[in-house]
């Protein structure tokens, strides 16, 4: 049988392993929202760039980049982009996707459908 001084021990034992499990979860979970916050940019303008300079832009402004489609487009380069969301200037955190539509340029449309 345990005495009164050793199930005195155990308990501050096991009290203290609570306030330090606790205090690391408060602290994992602060620095998880900080982190997965990131900071706010400024959306580049990638508009009429190539998929591959678009790609640089939010690499370097620290965003992400899908292409959401590919239009027949009679005006752009094949290759080039033709519209962006969100829009060039809007304020997002930094990890977000930008996404990116892209010229097929000037086929007939009856050869893109294909």
């Amino acid at each position: 049988m345990l005495s009164q001084k050793d199930l005195s021990d155990i308990l501050k034992g096991l009290l203290t392993f609570a306030l330090l499990a606790v205090a690391f979860f408060i602290g994992a979970g602060a620095i998880t929202y900080l982190a997965v916050r990131g900071r706010p940019v400024a959306v580049p303008n990638v508009v009429g760039k190539s998929k591959e300079d678009a790609r640089k832009e939010f690499d370097e402004a620290g965003l992400r980049m899908a292409v959401k489609s590919e239009v027949v487009d009679d005006k752009t380069p094949a290759g080039d982009v033709i519209d962006q969301s969100p829009a060039a200037g809007m304020i997002i955190k930094t990890g977000q996707i930008v996404r990116i539509s892209l010229s097929l340029g000037a086929q007939s449309r009856q050869n893109a459908q294909k």
